[in-house]
């Protein structure tokens, strides 16, 4: 005589097994090995991550002031700020601005700084955390300023150095030419540490 539904119903459910012992704790050694090798490896990409982003910034930054120094037949400057308003520092990665800098409105003309009325034509965002962004053999380290012709100002090159914490070994450079083309920067030595437009190792603060 067959069983009434419920007794099978119950009987199937009896015959159902959970995780054994030694399988829970082979799952749980699983996790504790990828957490172990994954998150090394997992930290050092958002690191190259962190880094690329700044540099890619300052890139952008430089090429768009360039560009439109030539179209508008006018200099054009960036400098760090910490405001969003005014030049101020010499640490970019706390933001920056591009500007005409022409003395219009009681400014002063190519100095770097943005007076009177002068057009704001662009807010940079700070870098990413842990990211330092500054600059080496310019005139100055509080603006680059690009001439009408895209050349920089005084025909001196420089280069922007972006750095983390983790050093020069990792430090990335964008050398400006005096033409105001931008490059990355180079190993010319094979020492593991890119160059800065003199020749010199990237150094950071």
């Amino acid at each position: 005589m067959a069983a009434p539904p419920s007794l099978r119903r119950s009987s199937s459910l009896g015959s159902q097994k959970g995780f054994s012992l030694i399988e829970l704790m082979t799952v749980v050694t699983l996790a504790g090995l990828i957490l172990v090798f994954g998150a090394p490896s997992f930290q050092a990409s958002l690191e190259r991550n962190r880094l690329q982003s700044g540099t890619n910034s300052i890139a952008s930054a430089l090429s768009y002031a360039r560009s439109e120094a030539v179209i508008r037949g006018a200099p054009v400057s960036l400098c760090p700020t910490i405001d969003t308003t005014a030049c101020s520092g010499s640490n970019w990665e706390e933001g920056w601005l591009i500007f005409v800098d022409d003395g219009e409105g009681g400014g002063t003309a190519t100095d770097g700084t943005r007076t009177g009325s002068e057009r704001l034509l662009r807010i940079g965002e700070g870098s990413p955390q842990r990211v330092t962004v500054r600059t080496v053999n310019f005139p100055t380290t509080t603006s680059i300023t690009f001439e009408d012709d895209g050349r920089i100002l005084q025909d001196t090159d420089g280069t922007v150095v972006v750095c983390d914490d983790r050093g020069a070994d990792e430090a990335r450079g964008i050398v400006v030419q005096v033409s105001g083309q931008g490059r990355l920067a180079f190993d010319n030595d094979g020492d593991g540490v890119l160059e800065d437009n003199a020749g010199t190792a990237l150094s950071c603060p």
